[in-house]
């Protein structure tokens, strides 16, 4: 009997034992989109969010409140669309589905989220930006099923917080903090690691920039620098829990349960321990 209640619980287990994938982050202090894409920045961007999977399936959500103007690489506006409404040119093209959405109280979040990627616009401090300072405070109200979201295999795209100390609160406060605003246009340099995503000078000089990172959680790399500056950060294969953001160690994968699992586990226990019971009354 003990070894079929063990052969039952490690059924048990190995259907807990999936996990589910965990997501990218890329944070930049560049207002990306209100420069149309930064000369390819975007893509750039979102290949390094989406990895192996192909951009023809690799769905997208915009998000700002219909404040500014918005636009990627080699695409026409779309700031002044309805909610909902689908972005088809440029960049956007090439991916399977890129959907603009304005924070308010219509705004869908379960359509939002159901995407690959969240991408949030720059808050209107920058100048001409998108998200508003009530359409931030939306986002942050949804920490918790972007974290739900996020690890689960959602990727999240930030721009420029700009002056708004509060635009990255929907991260948990151990991932980041949003610096004095900056200015300047010149002086921005890619790391090795920059470099190795697709960076270029082009890309990130010449384009007005608000904020920097003066801290964030060590998992971050640092993709741009100004001098001492860290303007754009990312992480891959992440989890948000616990108050902060963290990777697994090397060689290791990330273990986000799965629904269910804590239930399956709780009954593999109860078999064991009736196993344990009955043969002791033996």
């Amino acid at each position: 009997m003990r070894t079929r209640i063990l052969g039952v619980m490690g059924a048990v287990c190995l259907a807990a034992s999936g996990a589910a994938q965990a997501g990218a982050i890329y944070l930049t202090g560049h207002d990306v989109l209100l420069h149309s894409g930064q000369r390819g920045y975007d893509g750039v961007i979102l290949d390094f969010l989406r990895g192996s999977t192909p951009r023809s399936s690799y769905s997208i959500s915009v998000v700002g409140s219909g404040a500014g103007f918005a636009s990627f690489t080699g695409g026409s506006g779309f700031t002044g669309m309805a909610s909902g409404s689908a972005i088809t040119t440029g960049t956007a093209s090439s991916f399977s589905s890129v959907k603009y959405f304005k924070t308010g109280t219509s705004a869908d979040w379960n359509t939002i989220l159901a995407a690959d990627a969240l991408v949030l616009l720059s808050h209107t401090s920058c100048g001409g930006c998108d998200l508003s300072t009530a359409g931030s405070g939306e986002v942050n109200s949804h920490a918790a099923d972007i974290a739900s979201r996020f690890n689960a295999g959602m990727d999240i795209w930030a721009n420029s917080g700009a002056r708004l100390a509060t635009y990255y609160d929907f991260l948990p406060p151990g991932a980041t903090s949003t610096g004095a605003s900056i200015s300047g246009s010149s002086g921005f340099t890619a790391t090795a690691d920059g470099t190795a995503i697709g960076i270029t000078s082009t890309m990130i000089n010449g384009f007005a920039t608000h904020n920097r990172f003066p801290t964030f959680a060590p998992a971050f790399t640092v993709f741009e620098t100004r001098g001492s500056e860290d303007i754009s950060i990312g992480i891959k294969d992440a989890v948000i829990g616990g108050g902060g953001i963290t990777t697994p160690p090397p060689g290791g994968t990330p273990s986000v349960p799965e629904p269910g699992t804590v239930a399956l586990l709780g009954l593999g226990a109860f078999l064991l321990a009736w196993s344990r019971r009955r043969m002791a009354r033996h």
